[in-house]
């Protein structure tokens, strides 16, 4: 199914009616649902995405589940420099590192980040 971006609350997406929209960068919004969440990218942003990790068997359709898949668009897209500060930034750029790794570690070296995330970021 096809769903339009940007979402808006109220409309549909695979996990029920969004509740609450978080833009994250102009091709990216966050969003929840009363049972689940992720992320939604446009066609753009999903476009710039390796083919590898367009689609999980969770993640389809430009929508990336909040659990496990959420890491790999926010990773590829550089989507940290859309934070509202640099100590947010830094947070949820190791948080989906440590996803990365935990759920996705075939794409490691694919999203330009090193297997140990205590050693800082690799750029």
């Amino acid at each position: 199914m096809l769903y339009p971006f940007a979402p808006t609350r109220g409309s549909s997406s695979p996990w029920g009616p969004i509740q609450t929209v978080e833009p994250l960068g102009p091709d990216v919004a966050a969003v929840t649902t009363a049972s689940h969440g992720g992320l939604r990218l446009s066609l753009t942003a999903l476009g710039r995405l390796p083919e590898a990790i367009r689609e999980t068997p969770y993640s389809q359709n430009g929508w990336f589940e909040e659990d496990c898949d959420w890491a790999l668009p926010y990773l590829a897209l550089g989507l940290d420099a859309f934070e509202p500060n640099a100590a947010c930034a830094a947070e949820r750029w190791a948080a989906a590192v440590r996803t990365v790794q935990r759920y996705h570690p075939q794409h490691i070296a694919l999203l330009g980040v090193q297997a140990d995330a205590s050693r800082g970021r690799h750029v």
